[in-house]
């Protein structure tokens, strides 16, 4: 009952202008001479996302760069692309937005794929702003996202190194959440959670108490642990720190940017999350199926759904059933193993119960459970077994 209650809120308040993107449209040009705010590198690695012909518009790098191209707020000063050795037509639908963004496009091809880590870690260091945003290249942004993401790191305190978008899978509205469950990172109790398509349920008690601009009604944001795919980053405090860990060896990337928020912390420097739902994402996951509902979609975002809902593979950080659950078991426990034993024990045993024996977890993007349990079994010991190596080799 509670939970429906918190929907409703939010519905509500969803509907009011000015929590609509579009409010920005009317508020924000009086507002701009004052705002001054630096630019930003869009990062973008790609792998297989170009599949199709440039002519057919159906490929999720090209709706990608569409959205860059109609950016609002003059921040976004350069997007940069790494193919990462992709074998599709990546370059023919790169070049066709060359003219197009209205800022310049920067390409760079790695001969041998590489994986996402050492990709963005070399945009990094060819980007010519002082941030940076990491972006997925079967993801599609509100208009106001770049805005927003720098607009509210320039409101925090000098030692934040980065801000967190809010990133919806396949849908546009985000979902109650308590804010003490977004972006969790706790070595002490070996947890480490996402939740990054949440709304803080008490932001919904008293909305305009949690502004930190009244003028545009943008949302305070949070301060969290841990990290995903979708933020903005200070490139100095980024690079100090190491970039992105390359000792990875898993298609899917899974827990590169938990590793980054590690270092992050440990440095002294923390990071924030903004629920403002006018500076949303839309991940696509482009290539995982499973069931959706469309309503809440335009026949735009829809269509893209509807493409991205096909079974695919060697495409982006796409892998099988049974790859990801290992990645992320195998990734999970050796990052935090890294950092602490005891938190990785408690990791480990938790997943076992979830995982092993009580079959509750589906696999993010794909949706799905391994319903036989000596092959969650199988899966699990060589994942702790594989972590427990890498451990050793990394620490």
């Amino acid at each position: 009952m509670k939970n429906i209650l918190e929907q409703e809120k939010l519905q509500t308040l969803l509907k009011k202008e000015c929590f609509k993107p579009t409010y920005l449209d009317q508020s924000f040009p009086k507002y701009f001479p004052n705002t001054n705010l630096p630019k930003i590198s869009a990062i973008v690695p790609t792998f297989n996302r170009c599949p199709n012909p440039v002519s057919e518009n159906s490929n999720p790098l090209g709706w990608c760069l569409e959205s860059l191209a109609v950016q609002k707020g003059d921040v976004l000063g350069e997007v940069i692309i790494v193919n990462d050795a992709s074998g599709d037509n990546t370059e023919e639908v790169v070049r066709s937005f060359q003219d197009k963004l209205g800022v310049p496009l920067v390409y760079e091809r790695n001969e041998i794929n590489k994986g996402s880590s050492k990709s963005r870690n070399l945009a990094v260091g060819m980007a010519k702003y002082d941030l940076v945003m990491f972006l997925d290249d079967d993801c599609v942004f509100s208009k106001w996202m770049f805005f927003g993401a720098n607009f509210t790191l320039e409101k925090l305190e000098d030692s934040v190194a980065a801000v967190h978008l809010p990133v919806y899978h396949r849908k546009t509205v985000p979902v109650p959440v308590d804010k003490n469950q977004i972006g969790v990172l706790n070595l002490e109790e070996g947890i480490i959670t996402g939740n990054y398509e949440g709304f803080p349920v008490d932001y919904l008690k008293n909305p305009e108490a949690h502004f930190i601009d009244e003028d545009l009604k943008i949302i305070k944001p949070i301060k969290i642990t841990n990290l995903g795919g979708i933020f903005l980053a200070k490139k100095n405090i980024f690079e100090e720190i190491g970039g992105f860990p390359e000792f990875f060896t898993w298609r899917n990337g899974f827990r590169e940017e938990t590793d980054v928020a590690l270092r992050f912390g440990r440095s002294g420097h923390s990071i924030y999350f903004t629920p403002d739902p006018k500076f949303y994402c839309v991940h696509l996951k482009y290539g995982a199926t499973g069931e959706h509902d469309f309503k809440e979609l335009d026949p735009t975002l829809q269509s893209f759904v509807e493409q991205s809902n096909i079974t695919r593979s060697n495409t982006g950080n796409r892998v099988g059933l049974e790859e990801w659950f290992h990645s992320f078991i195998t990734s999970t426990y050796a990052t935090l193993g890294r950092e602490s034993s005891e938190a990785a024990q408690k990791f480990k045993y938790g997943i076992y119960k979830n995982f092993v024996v009580g079959n509750t977890m589906k696999a993010a993007g794909i949706g799905t459970k391994i319903n036989d349990y000596e092959t969650r079994e199988a899966i699990f010991n060589q994942a702790i077994e594989d972590g427990n190596k890498l451990v050793c080799q990394t620490r």
